[in-house]
């Protein structure tokens, strides 16, 4: 389960970035849905919300996440393309001199059990610069810490790493290197992060086949997607003879308007908003079943208000195995008291030198916020900041009309 996401001077976020999702001890509303139990001083939450205008950040720091995993994924399997394959990568913020020739920092911690990790990087032009990993039970230990080529290995915890460092290049991860040669804690970090996935809501390319691949290898995701489709009068659902295809049924009647029979529809003459809930019910479904960590960007696109609340209930409710979804979305019916917490909704805001910072409901005070404050309402009238849009004024129209 996610703790904490920091990252640094990646995209249009130039500063230190904090994303927690640890619940605020003093708020007690939503304790038995919302929240997550742990073993450890602190509880967790199942879901976060971030809002904030068009262009201010929001989908960079979906990729923020995205492209911490891709680098883990993929940091050793580049290192052994030719120098032309190579994509040299640079993330930074490029509207500032400084940042622009400095390296992008990345960090998680998270929880296995009782088990508290925390791993981070810094990249700059595919060399790393620095990684870290640290290991919590009682007490925080450092199982390694490197500066370029430098490593400092815990021989005691972590020989693993004294046996491999020497053969890691500068473009690689140790802990990339360590999980291709199955090394234990190599690949708890390494599993950790295959268990978070990230989506777009507003294209299904990513997860259109993973649904229907869901369908052809789970009865119990077949039964599970028909009954969540019945209220579109769907009647069932099942996988084409096309890979990536899927099929939906719909009752036919006669003059008398008797059910005679059932019309099988190929998904993609469905519309918009019914594929996307069809696609996405896979993502949601595995998540769900398997604790997972799931980011959706764009999460409301082209779903009805109601639909996209009552995915986000049921996914409160019948929450059993610590899965998490965080998501970037538009929709102010979402942002209500009655389905979030304030920890659990966050805001992206870029200033007038164009970098975006991220922030937290829960840091307004109660002058601002309360918990039975009408959330939506506040957002809209941008008393949170973050809901800036388009000004109105006489320069638009004699500029339309000189």
């Amino acid at each position: 389960m996610l703790i904490e996401f920091k990252f640094r001077n990646f995209s249009s976020f130039k500063d230190e970035t904090s994303f927690l999702m640890t619940r605020v001890n003093s708020f007690k509303e939503h304790l038995e849905t919302n929240v997550i139990k742990t073993d450890k001083d602190f509880d967790l939450l199942k879901s976060a919300a971030i809002y904030g205008a068009n262009g201010s950040g929001k989908t960079n720091f979906i990729r923020a996440i995205s492209t911490m995993s891709n680098v883990i994924s993929n940091s050793f399997s580049d290192s052994l393309k030719k120098d032309d394959e190579k994509n040299i990568q640079n993330y930074s913020f490029k509207l500032n001199s400084e940042t622009e020739k400095t390296a992008t920092m990345f960090e998680v911690s998270f929880l296995i059990k009782t088990v508290i990790y925390r791993y981070g990087f810094e990249i700059l032009n595919n060399e790393i610069k620095k990684e870290w990993l640290y290991r919590k039970l009682e007490r925080e230990v450092c199982l390694f810490k490197r500066n370029n080529d430098k490593f400092e290995i815990n021989q005691e915890s972590f020989a693993e790493g004294e046996k491999y460092k020497d053969d890691v290049n500068s473009n690689v991860l140790l802990i990339s290197h360590l999980a291709q040669n199955n090394q234990l804690n190599a690949r708890i970090i390494f599993n950790w992060f295959s268990n978070v996935n990230v989506i777009s809501g507003l294209y299904d390319l990513n997860y259109n086949k993973f649904t229907a691949n869901l369908l052809l290898s789970d009865p119990t995701f077949k039964k599970w997607a028909s009954i969540a489709l019945k209220y579109l009068e769907i009647t069932n659902i099942e996988a084409g003879e096309k890979e990536g295809e899927i099929i939906t049924y719909h009752n036919k009647y006669d003059e008398n308007n008797l059910l005679i029979d059932s019309v099988a529809f190929n998904s993609k003459i469905e519309s918009d908003g019914t594929k996307k809930l069809i696609h996405i019910l896979g993502p949601i479904y595995d998540t769900l079943r398997l604790g997972r960590i799931l980011f959706i960007d764009e999460f409301d696109s082209k779903l009805h208000p109601n639909l996209s609340k009552k995915l986000v209930e049921f996914f409160h409710k019948f929450n059993k195995n610590g899965a998490q979804l965080i998501f970037s979305a538009h929709d102010s019916n979402l942002l209500d008291k009655d389905l979030f917490r304030r920890d659990q909704i966050w805001f992206v805001e870029k200033d007038q030198f164009g970098a975006s910072s991220l922030y937290s409901l829960s840091e307004f005070d109660a002058k601002t916020v309360r918990n039975t404050s009408a959330f939506d309402k506040k957002y809209l009238a941008n008393e949170f900041g973050a809901a800036d849009a388009i000004a109105l004024n006489d320069n638009l129209m004699n500029l339309l009309y000189e």
